[in-house]
């Protein structure tokens, strides 16, 4: 027997174990195979060297990893699969447990436990994680520089990997230690909620016609549940004012409803550990006052001597009405007699660190986190039942940043409705817009209909400005042109000319009759979706020669229909039917039959940005 030919060998059939594991474990699998069936294509079919897989916020992007990493060893396509991760010894711990914990072979190692010496490596397979910090990526690359045969799965992809000095003509360090593992030869796959920042910032020549979507599972709970379009709320939402005082006392009721949430659903017969996550901060000194706050709400309640016990009682027992009214005593007992069961998880601190385990998969009956950055990006908190949210921003709302700190969305269908978000009410409004304009994004990626487009307005942007391409990136003020088209008086006459139609009419008959090139989706789901204001409205002109009778504009800019400084005057609102409306709809046509549909927004500042590239 040749022993040799057996060693490291597996059978080739990775993928389809680990589908099969999740399957029986009741897990849906049907996202996860046509995401690693596109991505496997993009390698092998398409020539993708660099592009993104891109899904909503704690939808099950890491189990997607794992599957990806089985069929890319099945494969064979690559013989080293390095998977990055943000700076965060925590999250480096809670992935490695969770890849090794799947039976890959070969295991997941760090780059701390290969062999110190290039060549000992051989030409084995190998998968590697790393945090995406300077010192480790520098050591990993001396490991890796005999093998080319690289990919890189970047998770968290928009995070410290995109090059901030990109109008500098200088690589961010990060940045620069990537390409250089990459090298000439390496293939690269990034993977985020938000990847706005990497679409904008040409980050590794990413190219997004290969993008894939990961799409959420069945009981996946997210923006259309927490953020409605209608503003309809099924969950159990607490607005405030913020100040210093209130937020200390919302936050003493927050703890208080949680502890009756819970006993809720232990009642239901949903008899789990449940965590609470309180994020109002990037300050680490301010996280210790979080601490204090809910350390002496549980000692209050656990001390019968304690001067604030018979107060606390009495706010128990009155918020404890609220979670079951005609025996509100069961929900109160509860509380107290289970009130010692408790961990309190101070994340991101200048005393502890590495807790993140204990909230994340709560290991006691009531789990307390609070904290910065981790708590905001990438961990997945599994029976995540309260969240207390007051970190707000000076200046704009980075739109990729407020959309990863969405830590509620997740598996929550068996409790949705239960959920408690505590929120200043301005920030609610700001984090809502960032929702819709982010939707509206991902929305227009998914009807394919061109590069993909990103809104921002005065409050908000889609990135940190500096990480945006200027060399390559649009930025649409206001005006917008579509695809040429041929031009027919009577038809588009008619198909403009209101009559008696309302708003919605007109843009849906506007949708039927143009293609995505001449009215693009995302522009017909933005509009439809401001529409659900009752103060915004549409005026559809009627269509105007462009060009004729002045020598002002260019044969080529007649004949192309556009113009750097534009076509629609702000003097054409006055010659509308509704010349006060926030948006403008218009045709103008040139002498060669062609035309264009022109959009406008009057008085507000939402730009539409496109990478050109």
């Amino acid at each position: 027997m040749n022993w040799g030919s057996k060693v490291g060998k597996v059978d080739g059939s990775q993928y389809q174990k680990r589908l099969a594991a999740l399957k029986e474990k009741k897990i849906s699998t049907r996202s996860i195979e046509d995401t690693v069936n596109k991505t496997i294509k993009n390698i092998k079919t398409s020539g993708g060297r660099s592009f993104v897989i891109f899904g909503e916020p704690q939808s099950g992007k890491t189990e997607m990893m794992i599957a990806l990493n089985a069929r890319l060893l099945d494969e064979n396509v690559a013989g080293i699969i390095v998977n990055l991760l943000t700076d965060s010894v925590d999250l480096l711990e809670q992935s490695l447990t969770r890849f090794r914990a799947s039976g890959l072979s070969p295991s997941p190692k760090q780059f701390s436990e290969l062999p110190s010496q290039p060549n000992d490596l051989g030409d084995k397979k190998w998968v590697i994680f790393s945090k995406k910090n300077a010192r480790d990526l520098e050591k990993l690359i001396e490991i890796l520089r005999a093998r080319k045969d690289i990919i890189v799965i970047d998770d968290e992809a928009d995070f410290a990997s995109p090059n901030a000095k990109v109008n500098s003509n200088e690589k961010t360090k990060i940045n620069k230690l990537i390409h250089d593992l990459l090298g000439e030869e390496g293939q690269y796959i990034g993977v985020t909620a938000t990847p706005a920042r990497l679409n904008l910032n040409n980050t590794f020549e990413n190219d997004s016609e290969l993008w894939v979507d990961f799409l959420p599972h069945p009981y996946y709970v997210g923006q259309d549940f927490f953020f409605p379009t209608d503003g309809v709320i099924n969950y159990r939402l607490h607005t405030f004012d913020a100040d210093e005082g209130s937020e200390r006392r919302e936050l003493e009721q927050a703890i208080l409803h949680f502890l009756c949430g819970v006993a809720e659903q232990h009642k239901r017969g949903n008899e789990q550990n449940f965590t609470m996550l309180v994020h109002t901060s990037g300050k680490r000194g301010e996280h210790e006052s979080d601490i204090n706050i809910i350390q002496n709400t549980i000692t209050k309640l656990s001390t019968p001597t304690h001067t604030g016990f018979k107060r606390a009682i009495n706010k128990l027992e009155s918020i404890a009405k609220q979670y079951a009214q005609d025996n509100s005593a069961s929900i109160v007992e509860f509380a107290l007699r289970n009130i010692d069961r408790y961990t309190i998880a101070e994340i991101n601190s200048n005393k502890q660190s590495g807790k993140v385990s204990t909230i994340a998969k709560p290991t006691s009956l009531f789990s307390f986190g609070a904290g910065g950055n981790i708590i905001s990006r990438g961990v997945t908190f599994d029976n995540l039942l309260s969240m207390y949210f007051t970190r707000a921003v000076k200046g704009k709302f980075s739109q990729d940043t407020y959309i990863q700190r969405a830590r509620m969305f997740g598996s929550r269908e068996d409790y949705k409705e239960y959920f408690q978000l505590w929120i200043p009410t301005e920030l609610l409004k700001n984090w809502t817009k960032c929702f819709a304009f982010h939707k509206l994004a991902i929305e227009a990626m998914r009807s394919k209909a061109g590069a993909p487009v990103w809104l921002s307005d005065h409050k908000t942007t889609p990135t940190a400005v500096s990480s945006i391409d200027k060399s390559t990136v649009d930025f649409e003020d206001g005006e917008m042109s579509f695809g040429l088209f041929d031009f027919n008086e009577d038809t588009h006459g008619a198909l403009m000319n209101r009559q008696s139609r309302t708003n919605q009419q007109m843009l849906d008959a506007l949708h039927k009759y143009f293609s995505d090139n001449e009215f693009p989706k995302y522009l017909f789901s933005y509009l439809k979706h401001d529409l659900t204001n009752p103060q915004a409205d549409i005026s559809f002109h009627r269509a105007s020669v462009f060009g004729t009778g002045t020598s002002n504009y260019t044969d080529e800019e007649v004949a192309n229909l556009r113009r750097k400084k534009g076509i629609f005057a702000n003097n054409e609102f006055v010659r509308s039917e509704r010349k006060d409306a926030k948006h403008h709809l218009k045709i103008f046509y040139n002498e060669h039959g062609k035309a264009r549909l022109f959009y406008k927004i009057n008085g507000d500042s939402i730009k539409f940005i496109r990478n050109r590239k």
